[in-house]
């Protein structure tokens, strides 16, 4: 692979900004500083642009046409192609099927991953959005698919997977729940809580067991009541805890969202799309999962005004971030490429301009608008 030379950009660098060169060989950073030449590579003039590391998506259930809840085996490969246009260069595919057998073929294909001659997104695993969840908080799904937790059920999924699975979101509430946690720490998966009717003291205790992130803070979950807090309490004031906002500003109010991220700050919060298949496409309605949706202020709802996920794709909720929040574009990297990074455990290698790390950028113009994305050292999107 030829080396890549991006020049002149405003880098996010050490939780603030400066004008500096990036030089990536074989697909990860080796140099950054002022300046740099190299004879033979590849150079990007990237003069007024803003530089940081790729955005990673760890809870989305497609875009741009393609849907994780499908049984379409190329649907990782397509939606790695779709996403660097929206700034995305990793991301989960979360996914549950209506039956065991199912959910288990399920995890089979999408655990090949996106195998493409081009550039691309990285497929850095697969979230498993239930079926071990509280039917009195499921949201969209039908609570036909929802079971008890059984550590045997869990076994097929984590073998199904191939050692892909990265995060699974679970009610802790539930009888057995406690067995399936510690199974899941054991093959290296991270737990969270989702989907979930639990109080204050029955999150705690999940959190002791080892949950450590939350799924989709508000959504799905015992609202807050003033004598029992439930979870999103529990949550907010755990700092062990990783805690996901849809910030698509319908999924959870601009107000709401400004108070939970004082408490969250930017070491805890994960911005996350939980986008459906027409994210990112003129369609205004169509069917996901098995189910009937529509466009609904800014989002897919089912018939019944229920809502099914985000339409607002990765790179509107960067930029609604920094609306909603009141924060400025480095910190607005960090809780939508570094922490979601981190939460699935490749912050060692993804999540931040640094060298040894993957070479996976997007570069925003003076609007926060996706100019090019560059995916393992190479160019995988430009505006035209």
């Amino acid at each position: 692979m030829q080396p890549l030379l991006i020049q002149g950009a405003s880098v996010v660098a050490d939780g603030g900004l400066a004008r500096l060169d990036i030089l990536s060989v074989n697909g990860a950073v080796v140099e950054i500083g002022p300046r740099i030449e190299r004879e033979g590579a590849i150079v990007l003039d990237a003069s007024g642009m803003t530089l940081g590391p790729g955005l990673i998506d760890i809870h989305t259930h497609g875009g741009g046409g393609t849907s994780f809840v499908s049984n379409d085996i190329d649907a990782t490969k397509a939606y790695a192609a779709w996403a660097p246009s929206v700034g995305v260069t990793g991301f989960l595919t979360s996914t549950v099927g209506a039956t065991v057998d199912e959910t288990a073929k399920r995890l089979r294909q999408l655990s090949h991953g996106a195998l493409l001659g081009a550039p691309a997104a990285e497929s850095l695993g697969i979230h498993l959005e239930g079926p071990f969840l509280n039917a009195v908080r499921r949201g969209a799904f039908e609570p036909s698919m929802f079971r008890a937790p059984n550590v045997s059920e869990m076994q097929r999924y984590i073998e199904a997977a191939g050692g892909s699975l990265r995060l699974v979101t679970i009610a802790p509430e539930l009888p057995g729940a406690a067995a399936v946690i510690e199974q899941l720490q054991r093959a290296g998966v991270t737990v969270a809580m989702g989907h979930t009717d639990a109080s204050v003291v029955e999150s705690r205790e999940g959190f002791a067991m080892g949950v450590s992130h939350v799924t989709h803070l508000f959504n799905a979950m015992r609202p807050f009541h003033h004598r029992e807090a439930g979870a999103i309490v529990a949550a907010l004031m755990d700092d062990r805890v990783l805690c996901e906002l849809i910030m698509d500003g319908v999924h959870v109010s601009p107000d709401t969202l400004r108070l939970a991220y004082r408490l969250l700050g930017p070491k805890r919060t994960v911005v996350v799309t939980d986008n459906v298949s027409f994210a990112g496409t003129p369609e205004d309605g169509a069917r996901f999962g098995g189910m009937d949706v529509s466009i609904s202020r800014g989002a897919a709802t089912k018939r019944d005004g229920t809502l099914v996920g985000s339409i607002q794709t990765m790179d509107q909720h960067f930029r609604n971030a920094v609306e909603h929040l009141g924060i400025g574009v480095a910190e607005a990297f960090r809780i939508c490429s570094t922490n979601p990074a981190a939460a699935i455990g490749v912050g060692d290698r993804k999540g931040r301009i640094a060298v040894g790390y993957d070479a996976d950028f997007v570069l925003l113009d003076a609007d926060l608008n996706v100019a090019r994305t560059v995916c393992g050292g190479a160019v995988a999107y430009e505006r035209a």
